[in-house]
């Protein structure tokens, strides 16, 4: 009995020895990238101090963070915070929710992928930015064509990612559901659907990064408020401490939105057999 119970202790001050074996080396990348940028950020303090580097060019980080502090007392910040918020949301929403139906059909039937594939491959090639001209005579300079600029970038890598997960189905389990008889809308619904989320994830991460760059170039090109409009303020006051703050808003922003969607694929890919 004492010898059962040894046995067993044993087994589970193995099993704990080996789960912190796992969290200590799983933490190692993020201490390593954590000593990166803390480098990145010092050596940067260091060359602005020693004017190294034109400060007309580019701030310190101290200075950055001194204008952060500064800035988010303003009511004028909040307010372009809300206004490109605001496009960046109504047009990445958009760009979902059309650019998924849209890429699921297209990769599933072939009739209807040849009515539309001309025109996403057309308007994939072409420049998003050499149309902002034709957006901001068609819909202003208010939120409308910051909406549709984002729309328009965003929707690309979504409808795309989308018409990959359809081609790129499983066709053996298509085959075995058709041996039982299964309908075409059950394959659609039990197959292709769930096989399309993991390409659909990583089609809305390259959106996103897309949509952000959409809102400031749109708000930059032709705007009276927002992130994008602030930034060309500041760069034509010679404010680049103010400058890198609204650059660094935008380089957080998608941080947080990839890293949660991040989230989202790994909770997506512990569904899947572990093959070892």
């Amino acid at each position: 009995m004492n010898m059962t119970k040894s046995a067993t202790q044993f087994a589970e001050s193995g099993i704990k020895l080996n789960k912190e074996k796992k969290i200590k080396k799983d933490k190692k990348p993020l201490i390593i990238s954590v000593i990166s940028v803390s480098m990145f950020l010092l050596l940067w303090e260091i060359a602005s101090r020693n004017a190294w580097i034109n400060p007309l060019f580019i701030s310190s980080p101290i200075e950055i963070l001194q204008a952060s502090v500064s800035m988010v007392q303003e009511a004028s910040f909040w307010d372009n915070m809300k206004v490109s918020g605001y496009e960046f949301l109504a047009g990445f929403a958009l760009a979902i929710l059309v650019g998924i139906p849209i890429g699921v059909f297209s990769g599933w039937n072939k009739y209807f992928n040849a009515i539309v594939n001309p025109f996403i491959s057309g308007l994939y090639v072409t420049p998003k930015v050499a149309l902002l001209p034709v957006i901001v005579i068609a819909f202003g300079i208010g939120p409308a064509s910051k909406i549709v600029i984002v729309f328009l970038m965003a929707f690309f890598p979504i409808v795309m990612s989308a018409q990959k997960a359809m081609v790129t189905l499983d066709q053996n389990l298509i085959k075995a559901a058709r041996t039982f008889n299964a309908s075409e809308f059950q394959i659609f619904k039990t197959i292709a659907l769930p096989s399309t989320v993991p390409f659909l994830l990583n089609g809305i991460r390259l959106g996103i990064g897309q949509g952000l760059i959409a809102v400031v170039v749109g708000e930059l090109f032709a705007s009276t408020a927002g992130i994008g409009y602030q930034l060309t303020s500041n760069g034509q006051n010679l404010q680049t401490d103010r400058m890198f703050v609204g650059v660094l808003i935008i380089t957080i922003t998608g941080l947080i939105l990839t890293s949660l969607l991040g989230l989202i694929e790994r909770r997506f890919s512990s569904w899947k057999p572990d093959h070892h």
